[in-house]
């Protein structure tokens, strides 16, 4: 259901509440990311108009699906709020005979008791009508606790399903506000920018990966949807290297489209057992199934309390009997001549006093009472933090056995009532097929019957680092990839991909007879970088943008360590830096940061290191200007290709990739105005530079020779003449 359609189920009334409390929630998120982003770098000023434009540019439309999921939570509450009231409206007629009958239950009792009230023609039959009444009015008291009980089950159900929904969409909409208020205040840094082309920010909490709400529109995202969407089911690898994204296109396409998909994510560990991986994929499904639906929910609530409200119907039953019993038996006596004890007295005065501790014990064990209690006793959080707490340690501590038992008992001498009730369960390990089979079953009676189909997305598998242990993990759930109604998308590696690449020729594995299709994650082009880093800091100098993306290869995750270093140097420095010289820190600490790595690795293998290359290290340490600093790394790379290639091949990435730091450090790093920037922009002279190093960078992966070639006519053309063999 659409936006349209789930607010054509609520009155007018109820859908300016909806409008209402989500005016409230936007201008909330506002408020509040501007209070999470006080420092503005420079004189930038996060005052009411930036705050403002915020608000107008800020729309649900953003984070669509956890604003329908918040919509359609909401809508099913105001309508179990309407039934609720409704059948309350009409319940008034037995509360109101109910209180007359006890009213008159009093009247007959008092008359007996006095024996002289013009009513009382005998005080056995006016203490017999007293009980009767007592009873039907106790009776209709629970005629209409239980009618009124399934639409007040459904209200506090989605009342309290409401309030988790309404967090995660509220997140969602203070993630999106702060994203807008730091590009609006960009925006106006961009137009009031100095002269000199220079990092004022020293504070990024957002140069963090941070879970994803939307995801960067991009051509895999959408072919996934397409295939997905196109397919009764499928089984489709999400293919790229470490950081591209892979984990964040899978998390948005399994919670898309709730109304037509039941999403499951599940991290698949590195080291993992079969059955158990099984059963707790077939716990999440399961889960999610059931979450999906309030009903779901409704059926799970009232079978953990079935059992407890026959036990607290009993009580409440019970408990009034006996007082009633007693005012009866006291009321007897009361009408009678004689000593102001009389024997009936104390069996009277005992029923009420069982009655009443029946009645206070019933009251104590109900949930609503308890945490009523708790709530006047102290803060709500203290109560969940310490039951999470000592849930926990219990989970870890003990194995537990499913077992419920609650009992009522009454004994007078030698007569005993008792009323128990016990279930136990323990639970059968299954052996791997059938677990397999059992799930598949479960699947197919669900898909049979129901309208939605079950996204299942199996993370980081690409993580196993023995390549068998995949392929093992894969041929373990063949079985279930070509379930109808199910969608599986599998994070896998780039040899996975180049291996279906290659299904044309002889060359076939287990993940060319089990996918449909893997899709490989595209790194990002510069302008995706750029709007990134422009909703994450404010501040951020387009060049430094540039050459982040460059010095990233295009991968989101490297793109913001590599800004996070940036914004680090400006910290350091206690004052704006100058775009040359951050890049100058940065290219000099990366520098040195490989090519000791390459030393301990070196170390780490026997390997033989030269003395020259060791005393080459110090001086790429941070220089005063660019073409020393790129003096030294071009050294440093002769020495490496000239004294330890020979004996360690791996040392040529190290040169290769030091050969991309110093032709960033040539362009990026001479000192040029916000004018000048902006000529090489208007030139895409910055662009050319950026994605030329960004392709190299991604080309090294697979062979380093081929990325320094890539480079040999940019070097030229920036004028790099120290030669590199």
């Amino acid at each position: 259901m659409n936006d349209v359609e789930i607010l054509a189920l609520l009155t007018d009334e109820e859908r300016e509440q909806v409008t209402l409390r989500q005016r409230s929630l936007l201008d909330r998120a506002v408020d509040q990311a501007a209070d999470l982003m006080e420092v503005t770098p420079g004189d930038l000023v996060l005052d009411e108009p930036v705050q403002k434009e915020a608000r107008t540019r800020l729309s649900v439309n953003a984070v669509r699906e956890p604003y329908l999921h918040w919509l359609r939570v909401s809508a099913d509450r105001l309508v179990a709020k309407r039934r609720m009231r409704r059948r309350g409206y009409v319940s008034i007629v037995p509360v109101l005979l109910c209180l007359l009958m006890l009213a008159t239950g009093v009247v007959y009792a008092v008359a007996a008791a006095k024996s002289r009230n013009y009513l009382v023609v005998y005080g056995h039959q006016n203490l017999l009508f007293s009980a009767i009444a007592f009873v039907v009015a106790v009776g209709l008291a629970l005629f209409v606790r239980a009618w009124r009980r399934p639409t007040r089950t459904a209200f506090k159900l989605a009342d309290a399903g409401l309030r988790g929904v309404e967090d995660r969409f509220y997140l969602a909409l203070r993630s999106e506000a702060e994203s807008l208020l730091s590009t609006v205040l960009n925006e106006r840094w961009e137009q009031s920018k100095s002269e000199v082309a220079a990092l004022e920010s020293s504070d990024a909490p957002r140069l963090v990966e941070l879970e994803a709400v939307t995801t960067v529109p991009s051509k895999s995202a959408q072919e996934v949807y397409d295939f997905i969407e196109e397919h009764r089911t499928s089984a489709i690898g999400i293919s790229g290297t470490r950081g591209i994204g892979k984990t964040t296109l899978m998390q948005a396409v399994q919670v898309r489209g709730a109304e037509n998909y039941i999403g499951v994510y599940i991290p698949v560990p590195v080291h993992y057992e079969a059955s158990e991986f099984f059963r707790t994929l077939f716990r999440e499904v399961a889960a999610a199934i059931l979450k999906s639906n309030r009903e779901g929910m409704e059926y799970l609530e009232r079978r953990k309390r079935a059992m407890r409200q026959r036990i607290d119907l009993v009580r409440l039953a019970v408990g009034p009997a006996f007082v009633i019993a007693g005012a009866v038996l006291i009321s007897y006596g009361r009408s009678t001549d004689s000593f102001p004890v009389k024997p009936v007295d104390i069996p009277g005065l005992l029923f009420v006093l069982v009655g009443l501790g029946i009645a206070v014990v019933a009251a104590l064990s109900s949930p609503v009472i308890r945490r009523a209690i708790r709530e006047f006793m102290g803060p709500r959080y203290v109560e969940r933090d310490i039951s999470l707490a000592a849930d926990t340690l219990q989970a870890l501590d003990y194995s537990a056995t499913h077992q419920r038992l609650s009992k009522n008992a009454f004994a007078v001498k030698l007569f005993t009532m008792e009323d128990q009730d016990q279930l136990e369960l323990a639970e059968r390990e299954l052996t791997h097929p059938e677990l397999v089979l059992k799930f598949k079953n479960f699947v197919s009676t669900f898909i049979a019957t129901s309208p939605r189909h079950i996204i299942v997305a199996l993370d980081e598998l690409d993580k196993m680092e023995n390549g068998e242990d995949a392929l093992a993990f894969v041929n373990s759930i063949k079985d279930l990839l070509h379930i109808e109604g199910v969608h599986f998308l599998v994070s896998v590696s780039e040899d996975a991909l180049h291996n279906f690449s290659l299904r044309g020729v002889p060359v076939r594995d287990v993940f060319d007879s089990s996918f449909d299709s893997i899709i490989p994650v595209q790194r990002f082009s510069v302008d995706e970088s750029r709007n990134l880093l422009k909703s994450r800091v404010v501040g951020f100098p387009d060049p430094l943008s540039l050459f982040c993306h460059a010095m990233s290869g295009g991968v989101p995750r490297d793109l913001i360590r590599v800004a996070r270093q940036c914004v680090r140097v400006r910290r350091e420095s206690g004052a704006a830096v100058l775009v040359d010289q951050v890049v100058r820190t940065v290219v000099s600490r990366q520098a040195l940061l490989v090519c000791e790595a390459l030393a301990a690795k070196m170390r780490q293998e026997e390997q033989l290191i030269a003395a020259p290359f060791l005393e080459a290290l110090p001086t790429m340490r941070e220089k005063e200007d660019s073409a020393t600093l790129v003096a030294s790394i071009e050294e440093t790379c002769r020495l490496i290709r000239s004294h330890l290639v020979a004996d360690y091949p791996r040392a040529d990435n190290a040169a290769a990739y030091l050969v991309c730091l110093s032709t960033l450090c040539t362009y990026f790093g001479a000192p040029r105005t916000n004018a000048a920037w902006e000529q090489e922009r208007t030139s895409r002279a910055s662009l050319r530079v950026a994605e030329t190093v960004a392709g190299a960078l991604e080309l090294l992966r697979f062979e380093s020779g081929t990325a320094a070639g890539a480079l040999s006519s940019l070097r030229v053309e920036l004028g790099i003449t120290v030669a590199v063999p």
